[in-house]
């Protein structure tokens, strides 16, 4: 996905930590309005119910997700998850906006990860497939979900942060291919989505797999290892 034409890699500022859920054990012996004392007046309902909403989304779907079940999850009014999300769809766009912060922090990370161009566009390719296991429903919001086609428009927090996550990655095979290290008669804009549509794909085709080998560290390695492989021979096409 291309979130807009911009060619100039824009600032990108890692994402906050994330609030832990309040437990609802926690809140046991508690009554609702001292409950949601101690999460909205203190001015970190709207991380917390991003957060929780991701859990929700990445255990149960998309179609699982409500705001006034989320409000009931985390002990609060009803209308309290309102006042920052007044629908659905814009607690969608946040989520995805989300998504997109923590890629473009990853493409950050991989950028500064090395003066090697190999090793930048490795590490680029590592960040974002493990991502995306991580959160694969959010992945598929990010990149087809129903955000696109509910006619509602798009926040320009959310095209700002989809840019900085394109030019993360952009700027790293420009960077290769300066260095005469990555294929300059290719485009870098199809350099790089040839290589993002390669660890895209991998990683959508083996989350069941990832999901499933949780409990064997030895599966794990090896699928690490697998990982590493997939990525040499996708660098590999990009070389000159």
């Amino acid at each position: 996905m291309k979130p807009s034409k911009k060619q100039t890699a824009p600032k990108i500022q890692a994402p906050t930590k994330k609030p832990s859920v309040p437990s609802l054990k926690s809140n046991l012996g508690k009554s609702k309005d001292s409950q949601e004392v101690s999460s909205y007046h203190h001015g970190n309902l709207r991380e917390v119910v991003l957060e929780h909403s991701r859990q929700v989304l990445e255990k149960t779907g998309v179609s699982s997700l409500s705001l006034r079940d989320i409000a009931k999850d985390l002990g609060v009014s009803h209308t309290a998850p309102y006042r920052h999300f007044p629908k659905k769809m814009d607690l969608l766009q946040a989520l995805v906006t989300e998504g997109f912060r923590e890629l473009a922090a990853a493409m950050k990370r991989a950028y500064e990860h090395s003066e090697d161009p190999l090793a930048k566009i490795r590490k680029a390719g590592e960040e974002y497939i493990y991502l995306l296991l991580k959160n694969p429903r959010r992945t598929e919001l990010m990149f087809g979900g129903e955000i696109y086609v509910s006619g509602d428009p798009i926040s320009d927090e959310l095209r700002e942060c989809g840019n900085d996550a394109y030019m993360g990655m952009f700027r790293i095979v420009e960077y290769g291919q300066n260095q005469l290290v990555l294929k300059k008669s290719v485009p870098t804009a199809t350099l790089m989505m040839s290589f993002w549509s390669g660890v895209h794909g991998f990683a959508v085709l083996n989350e069941r797999k990832w999901k499933a080998i949780q409990s064997s560290e030895g599966e794990k390695q090896s699928f690490q290892k697998e990982v590493l492989q997939i990525l040499e021979i996708m660098i590999e096409g990009t070389r000159l």
